[in-house]
């Protein structure tokens, strides 16, 4: 006697589920980093792209005038919870896709609204996007990409990325919430 279909297909799915799923290591792992100052939250969400053993990335890997997320997979974003200056450069409270246009000199970052593009296809140039000019300072090399905030004060912060042996500063300030008074 044959035992039922229904009893043969549920000892099949039961028995794969038993299996241990093989752990893939991902390229790029999500990384995130927030800070709230006087009020104000500060977000960046981004993949973290390895060196996996490459030097000298910027310029060769990353070429000089192309449009860059710092980040991986999806394009990285920045999120303010209330309206900010980025290095003396106004910005609206909101959620922005975060570029660089990577040059032998100076370097920009773009600000755009579209948060749902992916790392190659950087924004085409439109009103409404905050650009302004940012430097790069050379560290001591960065295996993942990183962002972070080395330095936190009352009414602003420094917002670092960092990769291989690149460190790119962002000095943020916000508004204060209340007026200092002395008597």
């Amino acid at each position: 006697m044959r035992p039922p279909f229904t009893i043969v297909a549920a000892a099949l799915v039961l028995g794969a589920a038993a299996q241990p799923a093989c752990a893939q290591l991902m390229a790029s792992e999500a990384g995130s980093v927030s800070q709230t100052i006087d009020g104000t939250k500060i977000s960046v969400d981004y993949s973290r792209p390895r060196a996996r053993g490459r030097t000298g990335l910027f310029g060769t890997r990353i070429h000089w005038g192309e449009v860059w997320t710092p980040g991986a997979n999806a394009a990285t974003t920045l999120s303010l919870s209330k309206d900010a200056t980025i290095n003396g450069t106004a910005v609206s409270k909101g959620k922005y896709s975060v570029w660089l246009v990577v040059s032998r000199g100076d370097w920009d970052m773009v600000l755009d609204r579209d948060t749902m593009l992916f790392h190659t296809q950087g924004p085409k140039v439109r009103p409404g996007q905050v650009r302004f000019p940012v430097r790069r300072e050379a560290k001591p090399f960065l295996e993942a990409l990183t962002w972070w905030f080395p330095e936190v004060g009352a009414t602003g912060a420094t917002l670092a990325m960092q990769w291989d042996t690149v460190y790119v500063p962002l000095r943020i300030a916000v508004p204060a919430s209340y007026t200092r008074t002395v008597s």
